[in-house]
């Protein structure tokens, strides 16, 4: 999510309107992009967006800055994506119109191709995912939040958020396993502790080990590849530009909560 800079929280918070329209603008992309991914259908996102920029609207006075307002939007956000999901499980997929696309630097030809490959692999990977394996990781691997920040928007400890964490890149790894196949009986949960890495949880003598077990195993060595491609692949769905149509609707939305 951008980040808004704290001169224009602070005058959004005390009332002008143009800041609290800066702000709004800079949030709705990374709302509605969560509404999708959880929710699964662009009417729902809208719905979410909405509620959550009206939120953000009527409790930005009383926001004290306690957690970041990273967090704090995607509390909101959180809290009406689940009213909304009430109810409304086993939606038919909707092609999903932030999946990741290659970034701007003149790629081959070939490499557009494999890109959009992954970009479709991982986006339906990780919609297969539950729930609360798909939220932490469009929030910690998609929107790049920070591990703290993640851990209060969710509501729970850092620990319980890493570990939550971790689980979800296992399942994603393991939901493209496919063209692997099966690991060895003697091969440890690599994607699981390939995560510890990421997150600064290893020291560096399981570090060594891991990666003397890489060097041995084909097969781990090429799930953490896949892994790590697979992140990658999730954070340029946040860098992508916003489609026309979904700029439209949030500044349709926003005209709403905005004193004339």
């Amino acid at each position: 999510m951008a980040a808004v800079d704290e001169a224009t929280i602070e005058r959004a918070r005390r009332g002008d309107a143009k800041a609290l329209s800066t702000l709004l603008e800079e949030v709705a992309p990374a709302v509605h992009r969560f509404g999708m991914r959880m929710c699964r259908h662009a009417a729902d996102a809208d719905e979410i967006m909405q509620d959550t920029l009206l939120a953000i609207t009527k409790n930005l006075p009383s926001f004290e800055g306690r957690s970041s307002l990273t967090s704090w939007v995607f509390t909101l956000a959180r809290t009406a994506c689940a009213r909304r999901r009430r109810g409304q499980k086993n939606q038919p997929h909707i092609s999903d119109e932030d999946a990741p696309e290659p970034v701007a630097t003149a790629p081959s030809p070939e490499q557009v191709v494999e890109t959009r490959q992954l970009a479709e692999r991982v986006t339906d990977a990780i919609d297969s995912l539950s729930p609360e394996h798909r939220e932490v990781l469009q929030l910690r691997d998609v929107e790049g939040l920070s591990g703290d920040e993640t851990a209060a928007a969710l509501g729970i400890t850092i620990d319980a958020m890493k570990s939550r964490l971790h689980r979800a890149r296992s399942a994603l790894e393991r939901k493209l396993r496919a063209s692997l196949g099966p690991p060895k009986p003697s091969c440890p949960d690599v994607a699981a502790i390939f995560s510890q890495k990421l997150e600064g949880d290893l020291d560096a003598t399981a570090c060594e080990q891991m990666q003397a077990h890489l060097d041995g195993c084909p097969h781990c060595d090429a799930t953490c590849t896949e892994l790590q491609h697979a992140l990658t692949a999730c954070r340029t769905v946040a860098q992508k530009k916003v489609p026309a149509e979904v700029q439209a609707r949030i500044r349709a939305a926003i005209k709403q909560f905005i004193p004339a």
